[in-house]
């Protein structure tokens, strides 16, 4: 009745008695290996409205991972990238002011907790403190040596920031504090004033004052028994405000004052320096200072702000000079966020991609400010703070920049290292960390206006989690990675922005049909990577590009961006770089589990690549309409129950159902293949409305044992569920796989989209 043969348990079924065993003789069928239940899952959630802040929720419980066709999270804690030193802000002379003089003694001692206590509140544990005024200054500017001949001291710092730093770092011995200077003093600069403007330059003569100047301040501030742990030459160098302390700094004057001036003068003390702490988008700076070998010698590390261009540039520079470290030492909130997508949300995505291209920590800016955003010292009037306090009243608010920074900083703990996650896809910013004692951390935040659902995956076990709109999760748990990588399958589609590493690119806002981000600005050599993809199989791949210049390419190799080519994809223009096209490519020489990386060979913009592979079987998503190609048993005596239609198929038009109303019921809907003999992979889509005996996929009459996975009485009536079965070593030229169901009347299983392939 379905075009097909009606195998019963006589006459012709009697010769093919191997097979009649695998479909009908559940008991001889041995069991596939599968991991054991996981580890459970704490969880913390914050929604955009602050109607859940840092709650608790109920606990998820890895499992055996189960293909469901969601975005997912891949993570592996056996990758991992840079070591995590912190979170923080700067306690600014207008933060100290606010806590320490319009708070009392027991409010000040609950904000001081809440802010740095690792256990009872958020574990801030970096601060970055200007030396000397800022735009955030409440009592206007202020140095430490204000002419040649005066004594240096930090009397003024003594009266409110000093004793918080005290309170902060024994609530928090992890406590780091790094030091910057908005400007050195009116008489060691070419305008003779803390203000900035065109001529707020150092003065030749006067670079080894301002060594020295760094150098009074860290033993200063030593005494006081807080060690400074690094510091950068000058707060935002190629920006000079006349309405408060800047001061410009060229590449060349800032390598020349390092290597000549403040690396002597800090040797042996201990501290860090860190070049640069400007923004993303000032691109030219660090290469032009890393050319000095003397300077580069002194410095350790980059500094850098949000306020411009994109983090990826860290990631870039990280991989020109891999040995430095790389800093995001500030990062403000403000009200302006209003007007777009809110603070909850900026924060959320700076956060979590500083923590991807290779940020050891995160700064904000002012711990508090008052209910103007304020005191101001000339500068800006629209910032906000991770509190805020009221100065008449003394009431404090704890901001959406509080609850941001504490599903970061309550839970990745100093030392703790960032391990492998994919990255950016269908609005789900991610970052995952190690930390010292093993557990893993994995901080999410979906930006859509709808609620998401994704799984995370961790070796070969996953959980699914439905994330609401706007709002932000924090993953804990422990134990081991159950195999050595966690393996991204091949046959997923990958989104340009879900990329574990990139190199000289720009993430871009992209307008092609299913919107996220594309990856622009490319430049020849430029690369992405993509860690541990499954490429057995593989034959080709397909791309959505836009190009709006000259013919280009996108290289496809393994294991390092000058690795083995598997081929090229061809980008022609597209008339602009939002006109969006599919393009494909062959592949040959894939095998196995690899790094992928993307080389681009000039500009072009990416979308997303979907690797592809030869299906053995035919008519393998029924888009016949009918099951054309496919054979039937059933016990005998009984009657075929399964048909063709096209209810929520899970790709194309068609899917197959197995399906009894009246009585109970046996199915299998098979297909036997003549292949060469190798290892193949099986794999079929399936829905169930549950409670049946048993719904698998099965593989048998290739030489070897016959091989199923299932999900026996599992109920999944909307989510479709990947069966499969890996490396199955074909010996006799021929494999045959099909679906069997063993079920209660009434209970259906819908069926989709097999597929074999060959792996080598």
């Amino acid at each position: 009745m379905f075009g097909m043969k009606k195998w019963k348990r006589s006459g012709i079924l009697a010769g093919l008695l191997a097979f009649t065993l695998v479909w009908s003789n559940l008991s001889i069928v041995p069991t596939e290996t599968v991991s054991a239940a996981g580890e459970t899952v704490q969880v913390w959630l914050t929604d955009s409205g602050l109607s859940s802040k840092l709650a608790p929720q109920a606990s998820q419980t890895f499992s055996k991972h189960r293909n469901h066709g969601y975005n997912a999270i891949f993570v592996d804690e056996n990758s991992t990238f840079q070591t995590i030193e912190g979170f923080g802000a700067s306690l600014t002379d207008s933060s100290a002011y606010l806590i320490n003089e319009k708070l009392s003694p027991s409010a000040r001692t609950a904000v001081m907790t809440n802010l740095f206590s690792p256990t009872n509140g958020i574990g801030v544990n970096w601060l970055r403190q200007p030396m000397g005024a800022s735009d955030f200054s409440h009592v206007g500017n202020y140095n430490y040596k204000n002419s040649p001949t005066a004594p240096f001291s930090i009397a003024h710092d003594e009266i409110n920031i000093i004793p918080l730093l005290q309170q902060a770092r024994a609530l928090n011995p992890n406590l780091k504090i790094m030091a910057s200077p908005w400007s050195a003093p009116g008489w060691m600069k070419e305008n003779g004033s803390m203000l900035g403007g065109d001529t707020a330059k150092l003065k030749t003569a006067n670079y080894g004052d301002f060594a020295t100047y760094f150098a009074n301040f860290v033993d200063a501030y030593n005494s006081k028994g807080l060690p400074i742990y690094a510091v950068t030459p000058q707060n935002e160098p190629r920006w000079a405000s006349t309405g408060y302390p800047g001061m410009y700094m060229t590449p060349q004057e800032q390598a020349n004052f390092v290597k000549n001036n403040l690396g002597p003068a800090l040797s042996g003390k201990n501290v860090k320096i860190f070049a640069f702490d400007h923004n993303w988008d000032i691109d030219y700076f660090l290469p032009e200072y890393y050319t000095d070998a003397a300077a580069t010698a002194y410095t350790d590390g980059s500094a850098w702000h949000c306020y411009g261009g994109e983090a990826s540039v860290m990631s870039t520079m990280h991989y020109r000079i891999p040995s430095k470290g790389t800093y995001q030492t500030e990062c403000t909130s403000g009200i302006w966020t209003e007007q777009t997508t809110g603070q909850f949300d900026v924060d959320m995505k700076n956060l979590t991609k500083t923590m991807r291209h290779w940020s050891k920590n995160f700064i904000a800016w002012n711990l508090a400010l008052d209910t103007n955003n304020g005191p101001t010292n000339g500068g800006c009037t629209t910032c906000t703070g991770l509190i805020e306090i009221n100065q008449a009243s003394g009431n404090v608010k704890y901001t959406e920049s509080y609850y941001s920074m504490g599903h970061f900083s309550k839970f990745v703990l100093p030392g703790a290292v960032r391990i492998a996650s994919t990255g950016y896809a269908w609005g789900l910013h991610n970052a995952a960390f190690k930390n010292p004692d093993g557990s893993k951390v994995l901080v999410a935040y979906n930006e859509t206006s709808s609620d998401h659902s994704f799984d995370v995956v961790w070796g070969d076990q996953s959980y699914s989690y439905t994330l609401p709109a706007k709002s932000a999760a924090t993953f804990k748990w422990s134990g081991t990675q159950s195999k050595p990588a966690t393996v991204i399958p091949g046959d997923r589609e990958l989104r340009a922005s879900s990329y574990h590493e990139a190199f000289d690119i720009v993430p871009q806002t992209s307008e092609d049909t299913h919107g996220g981000l594309n990856i622009s600005f490319t430049k020849n050599n430029s690369w992405l990577l993509y860690k541990n993809v499954d490429i057995a199989g593989i034959n080709g791949v397909t791309a959505r590009v836009a190009n709006g210049h000259t013919n280009t390419s996108i290289e496809v190799r393994t294991n390092s961006p000058s690795g083995p080519l598997l081929g090229t994809i061809p980008v022609n223009g597209t008339g602009g770089w939002q006109n969006w096209t599919s393009v494909s490519a062959s592949l040959t020489g894939a095998s196995g589990v690899k790094d992928i990386y993307l080389v681009f060979k000039g500009g072009a913009n990416l979308n997303s690549i979907q690797f592809t592979s030869a299906n053995l079987l035919q008519n393998p998503g029924f888009e016949s309409g009918n099951t054309t190609n496919w054979s039937a048993w059933y016990p005998s005596g009984a009657a075929s129950v399964h048909s063709v239609d096209n209810d929520y198929p899970h790709s194309g038009t068609y899917k197959l159902v197995h399906h009894n109303a009246a009585a109970a019921y046996q199915q299998t809907t098979y297909q036997a293949v003549g292949v060469s003999n190798g290892v193949y992979r099986a794999t079929v889509w399936v829905r169930s409305s549950g409670g049946q005996n048993q719904l698998r996929l099965e593989a048998s009459n290739y030489g070897g044992a016959a091989r199923y996975d299932s999900i026996d009485g599992l109920s999944i009536p909307w989510n479709w569920t990947q069966l499969v079965i890996d490396n199955i070593n074909v010996t006799n030229g021929t494999i045959t796989i099909g679906v069997h169901s063993n079920a209660a009347a009434g209970n259906w299983a819908a069926i989709d989209d097999f597929k074999l392939t060959r792996l080598q």
